[in-house]
């Protein structure tokens, strides 16, 4: 299913759309020309499919319905591009992240959670405070991949709310309450890559891994890749013409993004975009770990002021424990890899 925000929605914040290839393709081949005719197939299709059947949006938009055209076809044309094929109009990133079965139940709670508030209360978007992003990175925080971000509603003193965290969280290094698409991306790459699962006393130390593993799962792991859906071919295009970049909230030097996102966005390494690659590259990142691990009594006596012993055993335990489950895991993996694709 793909997950949509529009700021014109009223009664819901988010819409499904069936099937990968609707929501990003509209069930346009890739060798097919987007003209008018098309576009308009397409917003016929999704119009009898129901995908908006009882979306209400503002009345400020609906007000400029034409008389012709009914309500659920006006929301249609303003989703399109946008709720679902996105390629028509748009480059989209994506970053893959392998989750449990838990994890994922705690995502969809969450977002029906928000569309039953916005039944009741509406749903109120703004650009810094209270946007699409905001709705995934919350998703996401309930199955416990991150901490949560603060959705406020709009107005000026909301935003200087918004500030004040960025300048808390640059200080503390915490996440503020901004939210953008393209830096949700780039910390959903590094939430399935770069967390520390070489290490047991590294990962105690990371409250995200910390928290993630008392359910039982680590978000770094295999399976974790990156992948781009390209907007429709320029030469094939009638519509719509290559734009930029989305915006990418960054500090040089202290908080700086840009680098990674130009990296993946243009030349990734296979390890995040191949699965083979990196099925192999956790199958040796897993074997080093448990080859280097170091004794109990070891990793207890590097333990800080303030590091509570109990919890540091229990979560070792767990760790080195999931670990070589995993490592079991990713080899039949590999193995299975390997013999569907020779």
């Amino acid at each position: 299913m793909g997950i949509s925000v529009n700021k014109i929605f009223d009664n819901v914040t988010w819409v499904a759309i069936p099937g990968r290839d609707e929501f990003f393709r509209g069930g346009l081949a890739t060798q097919q020309t987007l003209d008018r005719d098309f576009y308009e197939t397409t917003i016929r299709r999704a119009t009898a499919a129901g995908w908006f059947r009882g979306v209400g949006i503002k009345d400020t938009v609906m007000r400029e319905r034409p008389r012709d055209t009914s309500a659920e076809e006006f929301v249609v044309r303003h989703s399109i591009g946008t709720d679902f094929a996105l390629n028509f109009a748009r480059t989209a990133y994506s970053a893959r992240l392998p989750m449990s079965r838990d994890a994922i139940g705690k995502v969809v709670a969450y977002l029906n959670t928000t569309n039953a508030s916005a039944q009741t209360s509406g749903y109120i978007w703004n650009m810094y405070t209270n946007n699409c992003s905001h709705v995934a990175h919350n998703a996401l925080a309930a199955a416990g991949v991150w901490d949560p971000k603060v959705a406020r509603g709009p107005g000026a003193l909301n935003v200087a709310r918004d500030v004040v965290s960025v300048a808390r969280a640059l200080a503390l290094s915490q996440m503020s309450d901004f939210s953008f698409p393209a830096n949700n991306f780039v910390r959903l790459y590094e939430a399935g890559n770069t967390r520390p699962v070489d290490d047991a006393l590294a990962g105690f130390r990371n409250h995200d891994v910390r928290r993630t593993m008392s359910d039982g799962w680590m978000s770094t792991g295999p399976g974790a890749l990156i992948a781009s859906y390209p907007i429709h071919d320029p030469k094939l295009n009638q519509l719509f013409s290559l734009g930029r970049d989305p915006f990418l909230f960054s500090v040089p030097m202290l908080w700086d993004k840009a680098d990674r996102y130009q990296m993946l966005t243009r030349d990734p390494p296979s390890t995040v975009t191949d699965l083979a690659a990196n099925l192999a590259y956790y199958r040796e990142r897993y074997t080093k770990t448990l080859a280097k691990q170091r004794s109990l009594d070891e990793e207890v006596g590097f333990l800080n002021a303030g590091e509570n012993e109990e919890e540091f055993r229990t979560f070792r335990g767990r760790f080195y424990e999931y670990i070589a489950e995993e490592l079991k895991r990713t080899d039949a993996r590999l193995a299975e890899y390997r013999r569907l694709v020779s």
